[in-house]
């Protein structure tokens, strides 16, 4: 379950970043060619930056710490060092 809604960080990242340029844009009264272009590389930007957290966070989540030997009994067993 955790998997799936990692994988829509991405176009969550790209649509907020876009979101927040396009208002930003506006705001400042920018021409349409000017926002566009912004747009674009702001959009292209992002998502690549989502895409690398998102790998980065599922190859943390799918990291295995070592497992200890443990015995039939339940107890863990210690390595000889040799």
């Amino acid at each position: 379950m955790k998997m799936k809604k990692i994988r829509l960080l991405p176009a969550f990242i790209t649509l907020l970043a876009g979101a927040i340029a396009s208002i930003t844009l506006y705001v400042t009264d920018q021409d349409l060619i000017t926002t566009l272009l912004v747009l674009f590389i702001v959009l292209f930007v992002f998502y690549f930056l989502g895409v690398l957290a998102m790998k980065i966070i599922m190859d943390f989540m799918n990291r295995k710490e070592p497992e200890t030997p443990v015995s039939e009994e339940g107890e863990v067993l210690e390595k000889e060092n040799s």
